[in-house]
């Protein structure tokens, strides 16, 4: 009997509401416009997507309350990665993922971010939990991811490409990307292309070759992430958003067939559900 084929997944997306109703954190960089579960599922449906990685953003801290209302609205199409507080119990976490929560994000990069440092306190129970631990970084903290990955704790999911995807020191970014890749606990987001500042039809140029090694050298730890609705955009300097055809045409164009049906379809589900 031939087994039904797995759905296509977007592996990173953000629900939002009016500041109104939900305000964001002082300092936060940006104020959301609403965006709800309906509007990212209407949005990934033309292009075959119909799952969904929701995660935290940074402006709402620890209140990851809409987020998990936005699981419970997705009928099980959608799974987290939530902001967590230090001393929330084992006992929430298990809770949590009955609803849907797979991770934690670690962001030392945008807005508020909690960065890294309670990851030690908070790895062992994540790893208890069957939760993984996701990083937003910059290019220059991938060496210090290492002393992260553990056998005995969580596996670790790399945000964005890990930043290895263009700038001055591109090669050696990549080689330290590649090295915790090799570690076989450490997944990659095939995510946040327009963060490098190139218009889609350079993409190929600059991000083609370096998909193409990850899918081959990787190949059951990569996978795809629109970054909906794409907060680098709320900042009017930086243009108008990219359709989300053009993002997940890039990895159509630069991968195989096969490559791409296991990024979209079979690495999200081993990691996610």
């Amino acid at each position: 009997m031939t087994q039904p084929t797995p759905p296509a997944w977007d592996c990173h997306t953000h629900v939002f509401e009016d500041a109104a109703t939900r305000p964001v954190l002082p300092g936060s960089g940006y104020a959301p416009p609403p965006r709800s579960w309906r509007d990212l599922a209407h949005t990934g449906a033309p292009h075959g997507i119909e799952r969904f990685v929701l995660v935290q953003p940074s402006v709402y801290g620890t209140d990851n309350g809409l987020l998990l209302d936005a699981l419970r609205e997705s009928g099980g199409r959608a799974r987290g990665v939530l902001v967590i507080a230090d001393d929330t119990p084992e006992a929430q976490l298990v809770a949590w993922r009955t609803q849907g929560a797979r991770g934690m994000r670690f962001n030392a990069v945008s807005g508020s971010g909690n960065g890294m440092r309670t990851y030690g306190q908070l790895a062992p129970r994540l790893h208890a939990a069957g939760w993984h631990a996701q990083f937003f970084v910059a290019p220059q903290a991938l060496d210090d991811l290492l002393d992260h990955v553990r056998a005995d704790g969580p596996r670790v999911v790399i945000d964005h490409l890990g930043g290895a995807a263009d700038g001055p020191d591109h090669a050696a970014t990549r080689t330290a990307l590649f090295r915790l890749l090799d570690t076989g606990r450490v997944w990659i987001k095939a995510s946040g292309f327009y963060r490098y500042g190139y218009p889609p039809e350079a993409w190929m140029d600059h991000f083609g070759e370096l998909l193409r090694d990850l899918a081959d050298r990787y190949p059951e730890r990569v996978v795809w992430a629109s970054d909906w609705p794409h907060t680098w955009f709320f900042d009017p300097a930086h243009g108008q958003p990219v359709p989300y055809r053009d993002l997940l045409g890039l990895l159509r164009q630069a991968v195989s067939d096969e490559a791409c049906n296991r990024i979209l379809r079979h690495n999200p589900l081993a990691l996610y559900d």
